[in-house]
């Protein structure tokens, strides 16, 4: 019972969160007339486990094949290849484009989305972390 209180919580911490720091966000965008594109980085809590890497990665092609508001998907493990500025402490990471702000909000609501922070990247994630950025 807890651990279900646990990840509700988590769920709404997430969605405020990635809600509140859109607002600047999307005035940026739209200034900029660019797509709105978002970085996700996952560190898993079974660092290096292939098949919960995998599970990862067939949720975001699930995004993008399954949720009209995001353009484009791309999605892969880290490759290793280090150096003084990269960083590749994490597991997998993903990049999502959208129109502009209104359909990164829609597809935060979106049952597919929500499906996959539940069943996937809450469980099986130690660490996530998110920036987004405005293309010009």
């Amino acid at each position: 019972m807890k651990s279900k209180n646990v990840n509700f919580r988590a769920v709404i911490l997430i969605s405020l969160s990635l809600l509140l720091a859109g607002c600047a966000a999307s005035q940026r965008a739209e200034k900029a007339g660019g797509r709105l594109h978002q970085v996700g980085l996952v560190w898993l809590k079974h660092a290096g486990s292939a098949e919960d890497q995998r599970k990862v990665i067939e949720a975001v092609h699930a995004f993008g094949k399954n949720i009209p508001e995001v353009k484009h998907a791309s999605v892969g493990r880290t490759d290793g290849v280090g150096g003084a500025f990269s960083d590749t402490s994490y597991d997998v990471c993903f990049i999502l484009s959208f129109e502009d702000e209104a359909a990164r909000l829609r597809y935060n609501e979106n049952p597919v989305h929500l499906k996959a922070a539940q069943e996937v990247f809450l469980p099986l994630s130690r660490k996530l972390l998110f920036y987004r950025f405005a293309g010009e």
